[in-house]
């Protein structure tokens, strides 16, 4: 079973995530925190996608995915960003990090 990642410091969001994807053939983990989430993957969590939120306290989208893309294994996992930033700046800095979407 395909194993999804949610990274978001709202609980909110969280939970709406939780709506959509609790009918889906698929695993879900949570995170509030991108340090924790992190934390998880170094650990050898390997996730087949994420999505995460840009603007986080401690740790912000495009920080959390630097260090995921230094773990090992991770340069293929797709990220998806899920933000209301529309600058294009940013997104072309998320691509040169490795964002997929």
């Amino acid at each position: 079973m395909p194993l999804v990642i949610f990274v978001d410091d709202s609980e909110t969001a969280l939970a709406s995530t939780r709506m959509v994807t609790d009918s889906m053939p698929i695993e879900v983990k949570q995170y509030l925190s991108a340090v924790d989430a992190l934390n998880e993957i170094q650990g050898g969590m390997t996730p087949d996608l994420i999505i995460t939120d840009m603007n986080m306290p401690v740790m912000n989208g495009f920080e959390f995915l630097q260090g995921l893309r230094k773990v090992p294994g991770t340069a293929r996992t797709p990220v998806l960003m899920l933000t209301t930033e529309t600058r294009d700046e940013l997104k072309a800095q998320g691509k040169a990090l490795g964002l997929t979407g």
